[in-house]
């Protein structure tokens, strides 16, 4: 039986779970929609479009996943969200989850949110959250990239004040800060702020693995007699966690070795996408921008000559990638906003689905983390296994054979995620 489940917000940020607890030697496995969850694994969970819902909807998938997942005796339980903390009081919104968190297990106490990835290069410090962009660690309101996020653009750096009004409390969370680490308070602190009255979450600071260590540690020695340890947080707990109860080395990334020409679609407004996309392009693979028009209504001519052009590359052994924009200055990104996620996800979902049913290509990327999930699931895809470390928050990925996608070696890349030559890396053109 599994020792640590998750739900996720998103589907690429569920690869990254999948992927800390591969990299540590444990087996998992994440579920779209209301697949069966397999007892075969010692992390399972579910993945879902929440990051880019509202309203009613966000809470039908998130109360039905933790229902799903609540049935089982897990050690810890996360609540799985961007290392970028990228929410809004009516879009993803963060707080929202916690409260039905709390809903679900109403005896829990004051909930923890983590979101630091150091590895990654996202830190929080005296509650206040930080990104690496280009090298250099930006705060997460003066971030090159998350400051304009398209859907969810991230004004306040301080984590309380964003859980604050997302959860529409006079109670500003509660936090444990980094002198704590280090004075020797932090085990009391954590006692502490989880039975404070009323709270509903708390924001720990992290800068460090050691600190990522010290977090893991606390859920999983905490004795509460009420189920499952909770924590809302990033891959980067999961790879704490893993780190906690297993004995195995971290595997390193292998040469990847694709069978034949490879398909990358994207629906990432993110500029670091952007370069991913104009480095595979200008390195020679086919170049295959969604029309404009495409991106507010179905056209099913439109479609048809992108399946055309698509499957001609591929058949004549080119690497391609598709787009519906190349960040957010792209003139199509201007003229189309607001772009909706599910369909645009949508789209380029069936784009890759029917290349794979047809044979063209075993061997495809997704690109975009709010359109990852939608994309999947117009892949048919209901269950995801790691098979191949590859680069942080970015596993190659193997679907169950059901799927239009099933013996496919897949890659899901969130906006953030990845190296300029990140797609050439994926096509064995250089070296991983």
């Amino acid at each position: 039986m599994p020792t640590f489940g998750f739900v996720a917000d998103d589907l690429t940020g569920a690869a990254d779970v999948l992927a800390q607890a591969h990299r540590y030697g444990l087996e998992a496995a994440l579920v779209i929609g209301d697949a069966p969850l397999p007892t075969d694994t010692d992390v399972v969970g579910f993945a879902g479009p929440a990051r880019s819902l509202s309203g009613t909807a966000f809470d039908n998938l998130v109360t039905r996943d933790l229902a799903g997942i609540a049935a089982l005796n897990l050690e810890v339980l996360l609540y799985k969200v961007c290392s970028t903390f990228d929410s809004s009081t009516t879009i993803g919104s963060i707080g929202r989850g916690i409260q039905l968190l709390h809903q679900q297990f109403p005896l829990h106490g004051s909930i923890p949110v983590v979101p630091a990835q150091p590895a990654f290069g996202r830190y929080t410090a005296f509650s206040n959250h930080y990104a690496t962009y280009a090298g250099q660690i930006y705060r997460l309101d003066r971030h090159p990239v998350m400051s304009r996020h398209p859907s969810t653009p991230m004004s306040e750096a301080d984590l309380r004040q964003v859980l604050a009004e997302q959860l529409g409390d006079e109670i500003v969370p509660g936090a444990i800060q980094l002198p704590a680490y280090d004075d020797g308070t932090f085990k009391d602190a954590w006692a502490d702020r989880r039975r404070e009255p009323g709270a509903q979450a708390l924001v720990i600071d992290a800068v460090g693995e050691h600190h990522m260590d010290a977090v893991a540690e606390a859920l999983t020695r905490e004795e509460h007699g009420h189920g499952s340890s909770i924590v809302v947080g990033s891959g980067g707990i999961m790879a704490a966690l893993a780190r906690c109860v297993s004995d195995q080395p971290a595997r390193t990334p292998g040469q990847q070795k694709p069978s034949g020409p490879v398909l990358a679609v994207s629906a990432s407004a993110s500029s670091t996408t952007a370069e991913q996309i104009n480095d595979a392009t200008s390195n020679g693979w086919e170049d295959v921008p969604v029309p404009a028009e495409l991106l507010q209504r179905d056209d099913p001519a439109l479609i048809a000559a992108l399946d055309k052009q698509v499957s001609a590359a591929l058949r004549s052994g080119r690497n391609v990638v598709v787009h519906t924009t190349r960040g957010a200055a792209d003139p199509r990104y201007g003229a189309s906003t607001p772009v909706d996620a599910g369909y645009v996800g949508t789209l380029i979902g069936g784009i890759a689905a029917r290349m794979a049913d047809a044979g063209l290509t075993r061997d495809l990327a997704v690109c975009g983390g709010d359109t990852s999930s939608h994309a999947l699931i117009a892949m048919g895809v209901r269950q995801l296994r790691v098979s191949d470390h590859f680069v942080t928050a970015g596993p190659i990925l193997r679907a169950d054979g059901a799927s239009a996608v099933g013996g496919c070696r897949l890659l899901l890349k969130g906006g953030q995620v990845g190296p300029t030559d990140i797609l050439r890396r994926f096509a064995g053109q250089t070296p991983s």
